[in-house]
């Protein structure tokens, strides 16, 4: 230990040099290991806002090597490996996290001078001196070199990344100082502005059709389309002492929880997004509010999917701790350290090309007409593989479901809510607890653009109002089995109470194509809410894509929220919000990932879409809807 100590001294602070390679690490990483830099201790796993960093090194300013692991996991081992770190009785998960290095402050020394302390938005997150941006030109007089930013370098040792904190209101000319000199194209934000009450970051573009200036630059917003779980964001930038505007774009992912981990298949959506334009030739500025977490998080996963997909290993230990040497504390907690392994599971193992709409035409059209044994068919191979992605909850998750008061109020025990993922009831019936069977699914513009939920029981219809007007709901689809009544639904021109709401049907009722619109109205002592309807066939083929045109004109407004209901809230109804998501994603991107849509439903309600014929359904309704009359048509 002695001597590894005295060499360090001899290396100073700003040597990046290869060192011997770690036992057991992945082929392509075992050229590349350095040895670490950084004092080995217990990583903080709270937030940054709650508590500081404890920053420790050893007396004479070295650096302790920490033992080596064989953290090289092949891809085909990722999901066994995961499930065996991850059990509840063992902790291998943290273990490993603890091994990895934590921050020095001590070669942070531009970070912490009198001029820059107030730039940097946390008192313990500072850029290493040897990896850091320098401010290059002077926008200013008063301007000096600084910015709380570093280069990232990937796997082949090119510095690919900036990771960066968000900046602050001062610090905001410093952040497209940085963007210019850079020539950055691909802007990744991973916070919002303020959450839960707290500054995250500050704005740092404009409003449509307005600009801002900073410096020599003029900015405007020339495009702004908002999905599920992000924002994409085009902004013109224009420096009157440059011949030629630049295009930069944001990719915005707005759905990171304030504490916890967002799901891994809408940050796997959101970094496919990111793919399709971001170019590799300049940098890839990456930054949340510390520039360490959530931004190392994201760092790691665009590079280790790279590297799984070419070499079918990866290790995430190995290149956490690569990261970290050029930024302190980069993968923040170990929750995300945990879910860094799962995400990237999702990608390289859960993942389904998007492709056109002509070649998703020829696509279902051989699905549908291939006469191969069924075990060899496309459709079939597709389908397998979504029931082995499909996420398993345990009783654990369903607890609420399965209590005494709320048993009777399912329509089947086969099919409850995930806890996490129904909707609470808030308003107060007396009798009545915050339970329905429902639970809340995007869509592809809007979070909580569904609620999917089972046909009312005799004594669950004042859920059912109770959860239109507490979550806000604008229309209600119903899908009917055949000849199926629904006395729950007041006729044309008539009224119905269920205590404490009055129901009433407007006169506007009319039929297309065997779907039935109207319109109701939903009262209580305190408030009313008009409520569109559509009541149509379930195994209808032409209602079925008629009503979900209709509705297409509706969520035009991406804050529209539509309960859909069929009978045991599976079945149909997911069927109905697959297709639905699948035509936005073709009008809004020009192409269609039907596997990817249908994980997602699966991750809030496994039990939808469950069957061959189903999954065999969308593809053709899909198909028909574009043969007859084009995804365009009603646009």
């Amino acid at each position: 230990m002695n001597s590894f100590i005295g060499r360090r001294r001899r290396l100073g602070q700003k040597s990046v040099e290869s060192k011997s390679s770690l036992p057991g690490a992945c082929s392509r990483t075992k050229n590349k290991a350095k040895a670490n830099k950084y004092t080995e201790e217990t990583p903080d796993t709270g937030s940054l806002e709650e508590q500081e960093l404890t920053v420790t090194s050893s007396s004479d300013g070295g650096y302790y090597n920490i033992a080596s692991v064989n953290s090289c996991i092949r891809v085909e081992d990722l999901q066994r490996i995961i499930a065996e770190k991850n059990r509840k009785e063992n902790t291998i998960f943290a273990a490993e996290y603890k091994r990895l290095p934590t921050g020095n402050s001590e070669i942070c020394g531009t970070a912490q001078r009198p001029e820059n302390v107030s730039k940097n938005r946390f008192k313990t997150i500072f850029p290493y001196e040897h990896s850091r941006v320098v401010l290059e030109e002077k926008w200013n007089p008063s301007d000096n070199d600084y910015i709380n930013a570093n280069y990232i370098k990937d796997n082949d040792g090119n510095a690919r990344f900036i990771a960066a904190q968000g900046p602050k209101k001062t610090t905001i000319k410093d952040f497209w100082k940085m963007m210019w000199q850079g020539n950055i194209k691909t802007v990744v934000m991973l916070t919002n502005i303020v959450e839960n009450g707290k500054n995250k970051c500050s704005r740092y573009w404009p409003d449509k059709d307005q600009s801002l200036c900073i410096g020599p630059c003029t900015v405007t917003l020339s495009e702004e389309v908002v999905y599920s779980f992000y924002v994409v964001r085009r902004l013109c930038v224009q420096n009157k002492e440059a011949i030629r505007k630049r295009t930069i774009t944001q990719y915005h992912y707005t759905a990171w929880p304030d504490h916890g981990t967002p799901e891994e298949i809408s940050i796997i959506q959101f970094h496919r997004a990111v793919l399709k334009t971001h170019q590799r030739r300049s940098p890839l500025l990456v930054h949340c509010s510390a520039g360490v977490g959530r931004t190392g998080t994201f760092i790691a996963l665009d590079t280790l999917l790279e590297e799984g997909r070419r070499s079918g290993e990866v290790n995430v230990l190995e290149f956490v701790k690569s990261m970290r040497e050029d930024r302190m504390t980069m993968v923040q907690t170990v929750e995300q350290y945990v879910f860094l392994h799962k995400a990237l599971l999702d990608g390289l193992q859960g993942s389904c090309a998007a492709i056109s709409e002509s070649d998703f035409q020829l696509k279902a059209k051989d699905m549908l007409e291939e006469t191969s044994p069924l075990n060899q068919r496309q459709v079939y191979c597709e389908f397998k593989k979504l029931l082995t992605l499909k996420p398993v909850y345990d009783d654990e998750e369903k607890e609420d479901s399965k209590t005494p008061e709320n048993l009777t109020k399912n329509v089947s025990v086969d099919i409850l809510p995930v806890s996490k993922h129904r909707p609470y009831l808030a308003t107060y019936v007396k009798g009545r607890n915050d339970y329905i069977n429902a639970v809340i699914v995007p869509s592809f513009t809007n979070p909580m653009g569904f609620i999917i939920t089972q046909k009312p029981l005799v004594d669950t219809e004042v859920d059912l109002w109770r959860m239109c007007m507490d979550h806000d709901t604008d229309g209600i689809v119903v899908l009917n089995d055949k000849d199926e009544e629904n006395i729950w639904v007041p006729s044309k021109g008539s009224s119905r109470t269920v205590p404490p709401f009055n129901i009433t049907a407007k006169n506007t009722e009319s039929t297309t194509n065997g779907v039935i619109q109207g319109v109701i109205g939903v009262s209580d002592q305190d408030r009313h809410k008009l409520i569109d309807i559509s009541q149509l066939p379930a195994n209808d083929d032409e209602s079925i894509l008629k009503g979900i045109e209709l509705l297409l004109e509706k969520t035009k407004s991406s804050t529209y929220r539509t309960t859909v209901i069929s009978k045991d809230g599976a079945g149909a109804a997911g069927i109905f919000c697959a297709l639905h998501n699948a035509v936005q994603e073709l009008r809004m991107d020009g192409e269609i990932n039907l596997f990817t849509i249908v994980r997602q439903i699966h991750s809030r309600r496994p039990e939808v879409i469950g069957k061959l014929d189903e999954y065999r359904r969308c593809y053709g309704l899909l198909m028909t809807l574009l043969e007859t009359q084009g995804i365009y048509a009603n646009l």
